[in-house]
């Protein structure tokens, strides 16, 4: 890239046309709103689909009242310039072309640059035709269309760093070796499988893959090579994506994944016990700072195909980085009010390892939440949401009891390529990271973005009712 005041980066944006696939997910929210806050393009495509009574230009505008955007519609000229350049797109997975009109169709094959294909089912417990049809039919799909692009630079897949998590050591490429003699065989296998046959067979079909998320992520990358190798296309896979650490605002998180619903019973002072081993050192990155490198990487990936390499795949993860569970999470406690960080400190967290510990602890918390809703007397609420939370933690165990090597030498050399200028815009790089500060910062976030609208929305709801 450039040193001073010029940056490639945005050179590269600049006057370009993007479409965005998945946004109105956490990490597509934030990629858009990082683009319309820091780079000059010409226009935005959004793909949504339509939910309940709401279409995309609908679902868009929900999207736009999000306080994440509250930075940018500060500067009100430019805010009202930059959302007139964001187009929604309506689209339905299941007809062809996407439901799209040909008139629209044919605006984004003549128009789209840059492509960031994000969409995707997140769930680790879909049925395996379930999250291969999502993860993969769906993508296919959405490339073939790409292929079509006439003005096409750039297209950055968004995969996961564990789509091949049953290997300790991850390296950056695409691991080819299915057993099924290609993805669009076991597809066609799997659906020719009843429900019940294909729930028997899951375990044997993704081997010791920990679930069919994953598994499809792994496919998706191997469908790529084998179908995609000729388009300008590269593979980001990040890891465990949480809140902002600096941009738009700190400590940006609207949701319960990952470690912000680890934390949702201690912010509210309640006895919570989580499974993990709080030796082993997670890959946890920020959202912005993981937007900042997807946004990188779409000129990377340009400039790497253009000199007719290999795809490029990204793995946003720093090796070197040593904070432990255990660290992080009593990180997060010291973000907690003095009462509450003297309760959790001494009673009422367990970070545990042992299943049958864990049992335990889970015993303690349903005995806690019932008897919460017995003294309040209303219908049972805390149980539902304790239910939710310790699902979730479940379903995550095999990565929080785990740890993993990796190597990130694309990222390193991209890092490398950038300038000082541009490291102030787009900072992404993970060994900069005040880990004492972003964990601090943490709960409190959660509590003002994540717990506190949901708790106005129900009182509102009751107010009305």
């Amino acid at each position: 890239m450039s040193d001073g005041g010029h940056s490639d980066v945005l050179h590269f944006y600049r006057g370009s046309t993007v479409l965005i696939t998945g946004a109105s997910g956490f990490l597509g929210r934030v990629l858009l709103e990082k683009i319309l806050r820091s780079l000059e393009v010409r226009k935005v495509y959004v793909m949504l689909r339509p939910r309940r009574s709401y279409d995309a230009g609908d679902r868009l505008n929900q999207i736009f009242t999000s306080k994440l955007f509250d930075t940018l519609r500060m500067d009100a000229v430019k805010w009202q310039r930059m959302v007139r350049r964001v187009v929604p797109v309506e689209i339905d997975l299941e007809k062809e072309n996407f439901g799209m009109v040909d008139g629209l169709k044919s605006e984004l094959l003549g128009e789209v640059n840059v492509v960031f294909n994000m969409l995707a089912s997140v769930k680790f417990i879909d049925p395996l035709d379930v999250a291969l049809r999502t993860n993969v039919e769906y993508m296919d799909r959405m490339l073939k269309l790409v292929g079509e692009m006439k003005n096409l630079k750039s297209v950055v897949y968004v995969s996961s760093f564990y789509s091949n998590c049953d290997r300790r050591f991850i390296e950056e490429r695409i691991y080819d070796d299915l057993r099924f003699g290609g993805v669009e065989k076991l597809i066609n296998v799997v659906s020719k499988l009843r429900k019940e046959e294909a729930k028997f067979l899951t375990p044997y079909l993704i081997g010791s893959l920990p679930n069919t998320y994953v598994f499809s992520k792994k496919c998706a990358e191997v469908l790529i090579l084998e179908k995609y190798s000729s388009l300008p296309i590269g593979i980001f896979r990040p890891p465990i994506v949480s809140s902002t650490y600096r941009e738009p605002v700190p400590s940006w998180v609207d949701n319960f994944n990952g470690p912000s619903g680890m934390v949702v019973p201690l912010s509210v002072g309640m006895y919570h016990g989580v499974l993990l081993d709080p030796r082993k050192c997670p890959c946890i990155v920020p959202v912005d700072y993981c937007v900042n490198a997807l946004i990188c990487c779409g000129l990377d990936v340009h400039r790497q195909r253009s000199l007719k390499l290999p795809i490029p795949v990204y793995n946003y993860t720093d090796p070197q980085c040593k904070q432990s569970w255990g660290a992080i999470i009593n990180g997060f406690v010291q973000g907690l009010p003095p009462f509450k960080r003297f309760m959790a400190t001494y009673f009422t967290l367990t970070l545990t390892k042992s299943k049958l510990r864990y049992a335990f602890c889970k015993r303690l918390m349903q005995l806690e939440v019932n008897l919460l809703d017995l003294i309040t007397r209303t219908p049972p609420k805390a149980g539902p949401i304790l239910n939710r939370l310790t699902a979730q933690n479940e379903a995550l165990a095999f990565f929080t009891l785990g740890e993993w090597q990796m190597s990130n030498g694309n990222v390193l050399r991209m890092l490398a390529e950038t300038s000082e200028f541009e490291r102030q815009l787009f900072p992404f790089d993970l060994t900069k990271l005040d880990w004492s500060v972003y964990c601090r910062q943490f709960i409190p976030g959660v509590v003002r973005y994540a717990i506190e609208p949901r708790i106005a929305k129900a009182r509102d709801a009751e107010g009305k009712s």
